[in-house]
């Protein structure tokens, strides 16, 4: 295989579908409170990183957390390339 397809090939296997999508509701309500502090192509990374690392119930308990006021290190590591 040329190089040329190869690196398109493995560009197109980073881009695809999450392999953890999550309910449209909580997407939706990740974005309505991601944008509220951040731009939209940020907030949709951020998104896309989660769900490709993490479960929908990993992301539930991160959300629990979040509502104690802890910040789970995990999240911020997932969507630090996002900033």
């Amino acid at each position: 295989m040329r190089p040329a397809a190869a690196l398109l090939l493995t560009l197109a296997a980073c881009h695809g579908d999450p392999p953890h999508p999550y309910p449209t509701d909580v997407q939706q309500n990740f974005l309505r409170t991601c944008t509220a502090r951040a731009d939209d192509r940020t907030c949709r990374c951020a998104l896309d990183a989660l769900e490709r690392r993490f479960t929908i119930d990993e992301f539930r308990a991160f959300e629990t957390r979040l509502k104690a006021g802890d910040v789970p290190s995990e999240m911020v590591d997932a969507t630090a390339k996002c900033r």
